[in-house]
């Protein structure tokens, strides 16, 4: 017996704003094996609201990460995703908008989103998959991807205008790659003293593939490399 037909009476919540790509998404689930259920169209002005009504009604999501343009909700679905994730509700997360959201308003809550796919790619094979993979690491089961490990973190430009992001580099994830990232995530105290070229600490998803996947936490100042060790 395959892992699609031993999940075939597990409901699934589509939400999306859009009603088309909701029905889309929903066609998918189905041939993944799930039963979609998908939500009637009123506003969410409370994330908790929504998740009641898909924890009465499901269990799991498929998520948009756009909702807030048509008057679905006053929230994102990563926001949604994240919360999702400590009910311990597995999640997937859609976005058509990879390259401009993932650096922000996606990485901001990153940690608690196992599973990110690209409109294009979200099919019944990476839906079926991403609801396992978020199952097993919700079980304490994390993938190597997504294990963190305590590392330096080089900034590299700070958004002086808006106040809002950092660029920095992850020497060992891919020292010649910056990597975009709210600053949100840095600790007000540490926030404060940030400059180019500093060196702090977090735990970071190095084994990662891709950018879009890295998520960042627990960050730490880092003493400044002393010019006269050699390593400066």
């Amino acid at each position: 017996m395959t892992i699609l037909q031993t999940l075939n009476d597990i409901k699934i919540a589509i939400i999306d704003d859009d009603k088309n790509l909701a029905k889309a998404t929903a066609w998918e689930v189905e041939e993944a094996g799930y039963k979609p259920f998908l939500l009637d169209n009123r506003h969410f002005h409370n994330i908790n609201e929504l998740i009641s009504i898909i924890r009465e009604n499901a269990q799991g999501a498929v998520c948009d990460h756009r909702l807030s343009y048509s008057g679905f909700a006053n929230f994102s679905g990563a926001e949604l995703v994240a919360a999702l994730y400590d009910w311990k509700y597995p999640s997937v997360l859609i976005t058509q908008y990879t390259e401009m959201d993932t650096s922000f308003s996606i990485r901001k809550w990153r940690r608690k989103i196992p599973v990110l796919l690209s409109r294009e790619a979200a099919n019944a094979l990476s839906i079926a998959k991403g609801i396992e993979d978020c199952t097993s690491e919700l079980h304490g089961k994390i993938l190597s991807t997504r294990k963190s490990r305590r590392t330096i973190v080089r900034v590299a430009y700070i958004d002086e205008e808006s106040h809002e992001t950092v660029d920095v580099f992850v020497p060992s994830w891919n020292p010649h790659k910056a990597v975009r990232l709210p600053a949100s995530l840095i600790p007000d105290h540490i926030r404060s003293v940030l400059k180019e070229k500093i060196r702090l600490f977090a735990h970071v998803n190095t084994g990662a593939e891709k950018s879009d996947d890295l998520y960042f936490e627990k960050f730490e100042l880092a003493a400044e490399p002393d010019e006269d060790d050699g390593l400066a």
